[in-house]
């Protein structure tokens, strides 16, 4: 049985008309570039606010500083393994800091929920954009100083 936040996201995700399968699948190239892009971005944002930037080859690498190369066949065990070491770390993190997840996910997941109003659009590369009077999630409330 799935999760509540997974059942979040994949509302999500649908409203954002992005693929959600019910069984498992090797989804296709549009899809997995988009979510290559989408970990890359939220990885550098938080390498950015733990105090460090990403520099290749003495390059500063921002949010869109990137471009993504077909490489080969997806693999999929990786993929999986990928996602789960992802969530490991990030839920790793926040336990590093003090804060628990779960109200910080319901907040974030409404927040995104919220992106389907007025004015918002799907980028060119399938990212749903938020409306121009969109909220940010209260992420403050989780952490009092």
């Amino acid at each position: 049985m799935p999760t509540p936040h997974y059942q979040r996201v994949k509302a999500f995700m649908e409203k954002a008309g992005q693929d959600a399968p019910a069984t498992v699948t090797i989804p296709n190239e549009k899809t997995r570039r988009l979510r290559a892009s989408l970990i890359l971005e939220e990885a550098l944002e938080t390498v950015q606010a733990l105090g460090f930037e990403v520099v290749a080859n003495g390059t500063r690498i921002g949010d869109h500083d990137f471009e993504l190369q077909t490489r080969g066949a997806p693999d999929l065990e990786g993929v999986v393994d990928g996602c789960a070491d992802i969530s490991v770390v990030t839920i790793g993190t926040l336990v590093a800091f003090g804060v628990e997840d779960e109200p910080v996910l319901e907040e974030v997941d409404r927040a995104n929920l919220r992106k389907f109003g007025p004015g918002s659009y799907v980028r060119k590369d399938g990212k749903w954009m938020k409306p121009p009077d969109w909220t940010p999630p209260d992420i403050r409330q989780f952490c009092p100083r």
